[in-house]
């Protein structure tokens, strides 16, 4: 669940704890308690869906990453494949020109002038050696255009091969998008239901007692500046109370994290207008100089692992098991990561449901 949606619900389960809002000695009148119960469960029910979707939408789009990759290096295959059949093609006809030349010429001129005009104009006997000459010649020709033969077979079957192992990639690639379609729809599907449940909620607090829920808000908003001032007195060019990384290329890739905070998340992006969870960390790690592939699976591979507690900026932060979502640790529990869809590239607690581990590039 996104700090956002989280933020929304809790502020709806506050409200509705009734003397957190309402103040001191204040209830509920007993005709809205129903009304504000109902609500209660309501909003705890669409927001248990939408993390439940938010956290299937990136095991989806990983899916969809890694089916990509696959179609993308089949295709590869067969343009390196054709390319080699046309070389093959080429070498063939070569060798069959000089063959037919070399057997006409070695008929024409071989051997000395007697020989010829004897195979030319010989008896029955002689005429016998002309016809195993030339039967000599014509099964050379016949081994060369079978070599061709058997080597446009394999071609051939070679190139079925690949164009089936493609197209059920592609096939996997279409349902693999399909799915995470679905689930991006049920999503603002929830998402909307949960904005409406939580305007819901204010509206029936609001009707309770709007003079006490205004005092509140008005204690809250102070708590909230004071809080957030005593951030702003910590803080450094590495946010708010972190620590700067620790080498040149991790420090470089934070850096260029920080410059994506704001950005919408758009799957299967890479930068740099708009990024998914492995685009984001791709991209900042490629400005230091590193590539890493566009897969959260692919960068767990490619990194060293670490323990959570031994994270440091620059670090990388990996979910689900098997790996299926990313972010950049930036120091001080927190990391920058593009969530999902309907969010923005933020900084987020790296402790939510589905800590995998850390892994440190290079």
């Amino acid at each position: 669940m996104s700090r956002r949606q989280k933020a929304l619900v809790a502020c709806g389960l506050a409200a509705l704890a009734g003397t957190a809002v309402l103040g001191p000695g204040l209830s509920s009148p007993a005709s809205a308690a129903p009304s504000l119960a109902g609500a209660r469960a309501q909003a705890a029910a669409v927001a248990s869906r939408v993390a439940t979707l938010d956290a299937r939408m990136a095991r989806q789009d990983e899916a969809l990453d890694q089916a990509q990759n696959r179609l993308s290096t089949l295709d590869t295959q067969l343009s390196a494949s054709r390319r080699q059949l046309a070389a093959t093609q080429a070498t063939l006809a070569a060798k069959r020109t000089v063959l037919k030349q070399a057997a006409v010429a070695a008929y024409i001129q071989g051997g000395e002038t007697g020989n010829i005009v004897q195979l030319m104009q010989g008896n029955q006997a002689q005429a016998g050696l002309r016809q195993s000459y030339l039967s000599s010649v014509a099964d050379a020709q016949q081994g060369a255009i079978d070599s061709y033969h058997a080597a446009l077979l394999a071609y051939q079957q070679q190139q079925a091969r690949l164009a089936q192992q493609e197209s059920a990639a592609q096939a996997q690639v279409s349902r693999a998008r399909a799915a995470r379609d679905a689930s991006a729809a049920a999503a603002a599907a929830e998402h909307a239901e949960l904005s409406a449940v939580n305007g819901q909620v204010a509206g029936l607090v609001a009707q309770i007692q709007q003079q006490q829920a205004q005092a509140t808000a008005a204690r809250l908003q102070s708590s909230l500046s004071s809080r957030l001032g005593g951030r702003a007195s910590r803080g450094g060019s590495f946010g708010p109370g972190l620590p700067p990384p620790t080498g040149a290329g991790a420090s470089l890739a934070v850096e260029w994290a920080q410059r994506e905070v704001g950005k919408p998340y758009v799957y299967g992006a890479s930068g740099p207008n708009s990024f998914d969870c492995s685009g984001l960390t791709m991209y900042v790690w490629e400005q230091a100089g590193v590539s890493l592939p566009h897969s959260a699976a692919g960068q767990w591979d490619d990194t060293t692992r670490i323990p959570v507690s031994a994270l440091e900026p620059g670090d990388l932060v990996f979910y689900y098991s098997p790996v299926d979502h990313v972010g950049i640790y930036v120091g001080g529990g927190q990391m920058i990561i593009a969530d999902h869809t309907g969010t923005d590239v933020r900084y987020a607690s790296i402790y939510r449901d589905g800590l995998d581990g850390g892994g440190r590039v290079g």
